[in-house]
């Protein structure tokens, strides 16, 4: 097999991994399911990873390195979330990220809520988004003049609670939600926002 082949048949694995994992659960998911809906050998996939955990490990650092490449490019050009609404730009690029991953951020918060002995990659996750948020804060109270909370774990507390929890609730109702109130995708996003901006962001002008 070349290694453009290898390749594309290792990221084939792992989406139908993710999809099974959505679906059924990871304590639900057998390798032998993943090799079917895969289409390759079962031997194939051990060959690739080790172990069904080493395929949900790989899962959750692609999440972790694809949200530090998001906050990067979104970062570059965050509006200054202190006036009128100039956070939409940096809250549909959140939005466009939890949606395109929800199926493995959907498996990521049911194994956090059931691990006790690690951080979780859902904490790790928080932990990159709230610390590039706090620091842009930062950069826009003082370019403004006003002064920076200095209570760190009372930032980390509600930019974690209020500010990142309703997006990853966001991922995991979603769908459910459209369904249950019949409602489309741009009517949910444009109401999720003026809820989240008379919620979270206006906790950020007090």
């Amino acid at each position: 097999m070349n290694r453009r082949n290898s390749i594309e048949t290792k990221a084939r694995i792992l989406s139908v991994a993710e999809e099974i994992f959505s679906n059924v659960g990871f304590d639900g998911a057998r390798v032998d399911d993943i090799a079917k809906e895969a289409s390759v050998n079962k031997a194939l996939i051990y060959y690739y990873f080790k172990s069904k955990d080493e395929i949900l490990d790989t899962l959750f650092l692609n999440l972790v390195e694809d949200a530090k490449k998001m906050l990067i490019k979104c970062m570059e050009g965050t509006p200054n979330v202190c006036t009128g609404d100039n956070y939409k730009k940096l809250f549909d690029t959140y939005i466009h990220f939890i949606t395109e991953k929800r199926n493995i951020i959907k498996v990521a918060i049911a194994e956090s809520a059931k691990t006790k002995t690690k951080i979780s990659v859902v904490m790790e996750l928080g932990n990159l988004i709230i610390n590039a948020e706090i620091e842009n804060l930062r950069k826009k109270y003082v370019a403004q003049g006003l002064h920076f909370p200095e209570d760190r774990q009372e930032m980390l507390i509600m930019e974690f609670f209020t500010g990142l929890a309703p997006f990853f609730n966001y991922a995991l109702y979603k769908d459910q939600w459209e369904d249950l109130y019949q409602v489309s995708e741009e009517e949910l996003q444009e109401k999720f926002y003026q809820a989240f901006k008379k919620t979270h962001l206006r906790a950020h002008l007090l």
